[in-house]
């Protein structure tokens, strides 16, 4: 057989590779986390905390229901926000449920 294109060396071209694959991965919730405050804002970031991600939704933890309901009218721009910073293939909904900060 007769080689069309020349051979690679693996280590050009592995770069390349582990970049595609960390750009399609799931964001982790530190990545989130780091994002938040600049999307939410700082006040709003004080009162609410990022959780967990289930598939590629959010579920954002509140103080109470003052700022569920706040948040909740800023969703749609929240979400928005984070999908700019993520990526809509890695992020797609935004829930809110109230509870504690836990001290890291």
């Amino acid at each position: 057989m007769h080689r069309k294109r020349p051979i690679s060396l693996l280590g050009n071209i592995l770069p390349k590779i582990i970049q595609g694959m960390q750009k399609d991965a799931r964001p982790s919730l530190e990545e989130v986390q780091q994002i938040w405050e600049g999307v939410a804002g700082l006040e709003a970031a004080q009162h609410s905390w990022p959780r967990r991600l289930t598939g590629r939704r959010l579920t954002v933890e509140v103080e109470n229901s003052g700022w569920m309901y706040t948040l909740n009218l800023k969703k749609q721009a929240l979400l928005q926000g984070l999908v700019e910073q993520l990526g809509a293939d890695r992020l797609e909904g935004l829930l809110f449920r109230i509870g504690e900060k836990k001290d890291a």
